[in-house]
């Protein structure tokens, strides 16, 4: 989504997952985003930011490097420099 876009809300809250807002743009794309990313009026909202809702494959063993963390998920770049989410509680943090 871009920053602007108007949102039609699919589904408001996710008892596993929450701080996240399942959502469907006018093109019909759907995918799940940071409630803080987005004002809420109603079934609609805008958002308030660009993002995009891309999970990335990670193996067991692979080093990735965390780029910015949201509710239980964080951003990563893998050792292919491919980017996506990945659940915060699939990661272990090394130094």
């Amino acid at each position: 989504m871009s920053a602007g876009d108007e949102l039609k809300i699919v589904k408001r809250r996710d008892d596993e997952w929450p701080g996240w807002v399942f959502c469907e743009s006018p093109s019909g794309k759907r995918g799940w985003v940071p409630e803080k990313s987005i004002k809420i009026d109603g079934e609609a909202a805008v958002a308030q930011q660009n993002y995009v809702a891309r999970e990335v494959t990670v193996m067991e063993g692979e080093i990735v490097r965390i780029e910015s963390v949201e509710s239980g998920w964080a951003w990563v770049t893998n050792m292919t420099d491919a980017t996506g989410w990945v659940p915060l509680k699939n990661l272990k943090i090394v130094e």
